[in-house]
């Protein structure tokens, strides 16, 4: 015996899905991307300046990517410039890392790459998708230092996230020689 609200109402499960489900499904992927503040061209600038102000050419920065593809990171940079990119594996091995362009893996890098992902929006196709597509940009700027703590992209209704996340940066003093040599 059938129940009689599936006899009569064969549509009732289409609409409760569509009414109930779906909202809190995007509303789930919206808030997944509700850290931080939205990514505008005059937010990334602001950021970027107090980076700039700061002064920071010496440093360690650990970072994590996920999404399409993932990855965890430990670069080095020295008077600004990436000398050492080591991979970690889930398993917690040190796997060193040369790719061609070694500065996407510095803060200026990851600036980069925040202003080319903004620059999608303005494409015919952003993220290869209908114009029409809702992209959440959302980020979290160190207050003192400027560099990005998290970035996170959404494209509603597809796989396409990207999260990037500083595990830490730690500015390093390099000691110097009176004529402004490093002391080796």
């Amino acid at each position: 015996m059938k129940p009689r609200m599936a006899e009569h109402r064969p549509g009732l499960v289409v609409r409760w899905i569509g009414c109930i489900v779906l909202p809190a499904v995007v509303a789930a992927a919206v808030a997944g991307c509700s850290r931080g503040e939205t990514v505008t061209a005059d937010s990334l600038a602001a950021a970027k300046a107090v980076w700039a102000r700061a002064g920071v050419r010496n440093y360690q920065l650990e970072w994590k990517a996920s999404g399409t593809n993932s990855a965890h990171y430990v670069v080095t940079v020295r008077d600004g410039a990436v000398t050492l990119i080591v991979s970690l594996t889930p398993k917690g091995d040190e796997v060193p890392v040369h790719p061609a362009e070694t500065k996407f893996y510095s803060v200026d890098g990851l600036f980069t790459t925040i202003a080319d992902e903004l620059a999608q929006l303005k494409t015919e196709r952003p993220f290869g998708q209908p114009p029409e597509a809702k992209v959440v940009m959302r980020a979290r700027f160190d207050p003192k230092l400027g560099y990005p703590v998290s970035y996170h992209r959404d494209v509603l209704g597809t796989t396409q996230g990207l999260a990037i996340d500083v595990i830490h940066l730690i500015p390093t003093i390099i000691p110097v020689n009176p004529d402004g040599s490093p002391k080796t």
